[in-house]
């Protein structure tokens, strides 16, 4: 039987090559008005192993499989956005912006995006130029509906509130999110 706890070590190299590089963008957007909290690595871990054993005790019908790479991504998501790693000091009658869900978001799309082209190199079934038609796609990220599809924003703003609604009305869960990662990757892989 092995061991499907989640990897503090692959935590470890996405907190450095993806969380911690998207908060140092956001120290140079926001500068002195942006505080990062103490010990939100420790946090979002704690929060992010609670969520992935939550989903395989609840979700799953063998609960030592792992979980799959939208539910990790989803899992990702709500730990970062209810941690809530960055704290933007505002002005009186500033907006709060919603930049923990945005760094949410990033993640998010970034682990979908390693993990669909890591599937995609192991492929044996797929030809050469099949492999070269994936990488292609999610060159960019992931493909996110424009301007012609949305009625009112931007998809990624309105996303963003989306999780941070549904994290403060306490509705926020692992598998609508999970869905809407598969449809997004689904999106990119037709575009």
């Amino acid at each position: 039987m092995s061991d499907c706890s989640p990897d503090k070590d692959s935590y470890e190299i996405i907190c450095s090559k993806v969380i911690e590089k998207e908060i140092n963008n956001y120290k140079t957007i926001f500068g002195r008005n942006l505080e990062i909290i103490p010990y939100w690595k420790e946090s979002v871990w704690e929060k992010y192993t609670e969520l992935n054993s939550y989903c395989k005790n609840n979700y799953m019908k063998n609960p030592l499989e792992k979980i799959d790479r939208h539910k990790v991504a989803a899992c990702y998501m709500i730990a970062i956005a209810t941690v809530k790693p960055m704290r933007i000091k505002l002005g009186n009658g500033d907006r709060p912006i919603a930049i923990n869900e945005s760094l949410a978001i990033t993640v998010g799309f970034s682990l979908v995006r390693a993990f669909v082209l890591a599937e995609n190199k192991k492929n044996l079934e797929r030809t050469i130029e099949g492999k070269r038609e994936i990488e292609e796609k999610f060159k960019d990220g992931i493909n996110v509906p424009g301007y012609e599809f949305v009625n009112h924003g931007k998809y990624m703003d309105n996303y963003a509130s989306e999780i941070h609604f549904s994290i403060s009305e306490g509705t926020i869960g692992i598998l609508p999110l999970a869905h809407e990662l598969f449809l997004l990757e689904v999106i990119t892989k037709l575009s």
